[in-house]
């Protein structure tokens, strides 16, 4: 799958070593995935070659946006340094609550004609002041015979989230090559192209990431403010426990444990972000007629929450499950440092996603 986005032609998404790096800073820490690509009986394949991360303080990204660069450029340099990472190119994943991916036709031509006539479309599509946004558009097919029209993606994202991010990795002493959506990055590492459609659900900290695929081209896209710290909040709130007390009883109980009170306020954290999720698969629906969603593929951190596949499969009458991020990564001990428990770890479906991109 090629979901490309925005590029600097002047730096190389590829690392001279032959290495790419996908960089997803999330609201509890940065992570990074060192891939290479190659073949594999004649086939593109991947192999992992680094993976780590570093915490993040509390409020340092908020909803996708950095909001303390000084935090994230001191954990980047922790990251590369703890790792003992030489690449110095990456690739950076973004999700904004604004962000716009919408189906857009568009006649054949050349690139730099394409690029001129993206916001005189995009204008009628896109809720943002187009001088406040970055632009692209993704093709995603040949032209119709009938109207030479190319079937497509408009992408659209708040211009001033992404530079804060670049900033802040610049300071880092990294250089960014190119910015693709944590949504893309997500589906390329967890779709499977073999089922008809499938809705991959990414549930970080803080923002969600609904994407409905068929056969790996996507057709909804949503990010939504609604994650596991909503949760332990509730907890908190309701149970009274202390923070981290709070975030490990989520983790090890969930929606498993027997004490009704800390379920009950699981439930009524987990509520609103089941009705998202069923509000988009519903609206698949209404748009693609005939294709139902085939099953729900969960990844992220809240993803590992006891119990939590399980209702989802039960609220909307789908299989659920989780799938670790590297299941499409051939070999996952290129690295003689790297031990396979570790890179589970440290990895994500979005660093993973990044750096497969890397060969779109």
């Amino acid at each position: 799958m090629k979901h490309r986005q925005i590029c600097n032609p002047k730096i190389g998404i590829v690392n001279p070593d032959g290495h790419a790096i996908g960089l997803d800073i999330g609201a509890t820490s940065v992570r990074a995935a060192i891939l290479s690509h190659g073949t594999t009986d004649g086939r593109p394949s991947v192999s992992v070659h680094g993976c780590g991360h570093v915490d993040l303080p509390p409020g340092a990204v908020v909803n996708g946006v950095v909001c303390d660069q000084n935090a994230v450029t001191v954990a980047l340099r922790q990251l590369w340094s703890k790792n003992h990472f030489e690449c110095r190119n990456v690739i950076l994943g973004i999700t904004n609550q604004q962000t716009v991916v919408r189906d857009l036709p568009m006649p054949k031509l050349p690139h730099d004609q394409l690029m001129k006539a993206l916001p005189y479309q995009a204008r009628e599509v896109v809720p943002l002041p187009l001088d406040q946004a970055l632009i692209d558009w993704l093709p995603l097919g040949e032209p119709d015979q009938a109207t030479g029209m190319v079937p497509g993606l408009l992408i659209a994202t708040p211009r001033s989230p992404v530079l804060a991010a670049v900033q802040a990795i610049e300071s880092a002493g990294l250089q960014v090559a190119r910015v693709d959506l944590s949504s893309f990055a997500a589906l390329r590492a967890i779709a499977d192209e073999n089922h008809g459609v499938e809705a991959v659900i990414d549930i970080g900290a803080h923002m969600t990431n609904i994407i409905i695929h068929r056969h790996g081209v996507p057709k909804v896209v949503r990010a939504v403010a609604r994650g596991g710290q909503e949760l332990t909040d509730r907890i908190v709130d309701r149970v009274g426990l202390e923070p981290d007390q709070a975030e490990t009883a989520k983790r090890v109980q969930g929606l498993q444990s027997t004490n009704r009170n800390f379920t009950d306020a699981l439930a009524e954290g987990i509520r609103p972000l089941l009705a998202e999720i069923r509000g988009s698969v519903h609206y698949f629906g209404t748009t693609e007629g005939s294709a139902p969603v085939e099953r729900l593929a969960l990844t992220g951190g809240g993803s590992a929450l006891p119990g939590l596949a399980e209702l989802l499969g039960e609220h909307l009458s789908l299989p659920a499950n989780v799938i670790a991020p590297m299941q499409h990564v051939r070999n996952r001990l290129a690295s003689k440092e790297l031990q396979n428990e570790d890179a589970e770890l440290s990895a994500t479906a979005v660093s993973v996603g990044l750096a497969m991109g890397a060969a779109a």
